[in-house]
């Protein structure tokens, strides 16, 4: 009789750890692998009462969580836009740099229009166009971490910048036109 009662009022529990399912277990174990970080608001779990597996955070389980002391991310809208607005015309920037490089490497002023054509048309200094893309990318990156963006996701791709870009938009769920725009700005160097 005991047992039937202690069913009734002290719901056994299953949770998913580590793409295993574990259980029967009680209410106070759940807390204890709560309390111990082995389980967390997005960790699975179930008993009887519920349809299927569910997040610990939206059952009654969730009074065990602890109140979170890190603030959540920023909304898109409010994060800053200025390191991927230069980002995404960064190829145009780059060549107008390298430009400027050539022209200062000049060894003549009477040569100097046909060394810097020799230089941009040779690509002589493209590696300054790489690092200002790179260097753009990964200044966006770290503003989106100060923003409270997990950007784990994305890997090493801020080195490459319209992977990076297109990911960025995934995560911040808006839209691709930085992606685009520095699709076009690249094309547009290519045909200079």
């Amino acid at each position: 009789m005991t047992t039937i009662i202690r069913e009734i009022f002290m719901p056994t529990w299953h949770y998913e750890h580590n793409g295993q399912r574990h259980g029967p277990v009680s209410s106070e174990v759940i807390t204890a692998l709560i309390h111990t970080n082995t389980l967390n608001g997005q960790s699975l779990v179930w008993n009887p009462a519920l349809p299927g597996w569910t997040a610990l955070s939206q059952t009654e389980l969730s009074g065990q969580l602890p109140v979170s002391q890190i603030p959540p991310a920023l909304p898109s809208h409010k994060i800053s836009n200025v390191a991927v607005g230069f980002l995404c015309v960064a190829p145009l920037l780059g060549f107008l740099l390298q430009a400027m490089v050539a022209g200062a490497m000049s060894s003549s002023e009477f040569t100097l229009d046909q060394e810097v054509t020799t230089a941009l048309q040779t690509n002589k200094y493209w590696y300054i166009a790489l690092l200002l893309n790179i260097g753009l990318s990964l200044w966006d990156c770290k503003r989106l971490e100060k923003a409270g963006i997990d950007t784990e996701g994305f890997g090493k791709t801020a080195l490459i910048v319209p992977v990076y870009l297109w990911k960025r938009a995934k995560s911040l769920q808006s839209g691709t036109h930085f992606f685009w725009i520095w699709l076009a700005s690249f094309g547009f160097t290519l045909l200079i």
